[in-house]
Parts: C-alpha cells; sequence; structure tokens
C-alpha cells in the first residue's frame, strides 16, 4: 500500500463501514493497493478481464489488523491520561461511591469524568478486613465468616445494584486494590492475568480519600507487595455499622 496522506487515516477509512468499496474508500485518501493475487473475472462476451474493485483478503485484513491496533493504542493512552489525573476507570472499589465532575480540556468540549469519595459504612468494612489481615493474621475464608456475623454490608452486584454475598473472593480484591492507599492504578491485568507491578501506570498521592495507610495495606499483603509501592496515607479502624 502506498500513501500521500496520515496511515492512521487511511485505516480509519479503510476500516469503517460505508456505502463505497475499501479500494475507493482507501484512493479517496490517495492511496493505491497493490499485490492483488485473485484472479480477475473475464467477461465471456468480450474475453477481457474485467475489475470488480474488490480487494485481496490478506491486503483487507491487514489494514484491519493495523487500525484495529492504532485504535487499541490510543484507547490505552486516553485511559492512562485519566489515571494519571486522578481520575477513576472502570469498576468502583467497594468502599467508594462515583462522583461525576465536568471537566473541560482546552480546546475541546466538556466531559464527564468519576472521583472516588468515601461511603461511610463500606469504608469501615475494609478498614476492618485489612486489619483482620495484617494484625489476626486471618485468611480469607475466616474474614468472611466475620464479615457474615458482623453483617458488614456486602459488596453490591454490579448489574442489579443488590446487595450480594460475601466471597472469599470479594475479600481478596479488596486487600489486594491498591486504590484503597489513595491513588487511582490502571493496568494491573490484561486478558485474566497479572501484570508486572512495574507496568502499572499510578496517579500522584491524595487524588481520593484513602482508606488504609501503605503500612497496612503491605502488611495485609507481605508476600506480593514492597513497603514503597503505594503512597502513603492515613486510616484508621473501627467497627461496622448498623
Amino acid at each position: 500500500m502506498t500513501t500521500n496522506t496520515d496511515q492512521d487515516d487511511v485505516a480509519r477509512w479503510a476500516a469503517t463501514a460505508g456505502r463505497r468499496s475499501l479500494t475507493q474508500r482507501v484512493a479517496a485518501h490517495g492511496a493505491r493497493l497493490f499485490g492483488s493475487s485473485k484472479r480477475q473475472p473475464t467477461d465471456r462476451r468480450s474475453g477481457l478481464t474485467t475489475d470488480n474493485s474488490e480487494v485481496p483478503w490478506a491486503v483487507r485484513q491487514r489494514v484491519l489488523r493495523e487500525y484495529h491496533t492504532a485504535t487499541l493504542a490510543q484507547a490505552r493512552r486516553g485511559s492512562e491520561d485519566l489515571v494519571r489525573a486522578g481520575f477513576n476507570t472502570g469498576a468502583v472499589p467497594y468502599g467508594y461511591r462515583p462522583r461525576r465532575v465536568r471537566v473541560s480540556p482546552s480546546g475541546r468540549r466538556t466531559r464527564w469524568r468519576t472521583r472516588l469519595v468515601i461511603e461511610p459504612a463500606e469504608a469501615i468494612t475494609v478498614k476492618l478486613i485489612f486489619r483482620w489481615r495484617a494484625e489476626a493474621g486471618l485468611d480469607t475464608a475466616a474474614i468472611r465468616r466475620r464479615l457474615i456475623q458482623a453483617r458488614c454490608p456486602a459488596p453490591r452486584d454490579p448489574e442489579t445494584g443488590l446487595e450480594g454475598v460475601w466471597t472469599r473472593a470479594a475479600v481478596r480484591a479488596i486487600l489486594r486494590n491498591p486504590k484503597y492507599t489513595g491513588r487511582q492504578v490502571w493496568g494491573r491485568h490484561h486478558h485474566g492475568r497479572r501484570v508486572p507491578r512495574a507496568q502499572w501506570v499510578w496517579s500522584q498521592e491524595w487524588v481520593h480519600p484513602p482508606l488504609v495507610t501503605v503500612t497496612e495495606f503491605t502488611a495485609a499483603n507481605r508476600h506480593q507487595w514492597r513497603v514503597d509501592t503505594p503512597p502513603t496515607g492515613n486510616g484508621g479502624t473501627t467497627a461496622c455499622a448498623g
């Protein structure tokens, strides 16, 4: 493929749907496609080869792959910028509630972003979970039993919004979430697999109220964390409400 314009623009126009063929859409941007391995159809009456403006499968797939790669890279950059600015991406952690804020970037239209604010009853539960883990050395099964006995509010179902039930997985997710130290973090997992900590994207300190200190977080995850990984913060512990 040869072109006299930006390759991302060509890939975007070539990959998006429209009434024109892929060849026509690429040509509209000053590009030409070469290397067809397809046998061109022949007019039976005239014996001449005709051109139906079809593009070889391999060329089409390459264009689509390039467009997909460029789109993913753009989305990643957008997520990284949001996290560095202190905005929440993805699910809101247990213990917090979302607060929508309006952001007006220079020269761009106003957008809505999400900050985290404390949900008091759930925040108390988070602090208890870290205390039971760090000070009492309880495993996730024992912590789960204590939460049920204390009638601490369980995480809500993301689809229905109704209160769910405590599970070991829910307890583990809370213990391993560094957002409780007051920083936003993104990129901890990729396709269900854990990503090395050096590749995570972090915000500055104190972008939202912390629920535990770095010392408490590290003590609860002493086999996975170094003391200097999350930021410094404050966090006390009280009993479940209600």
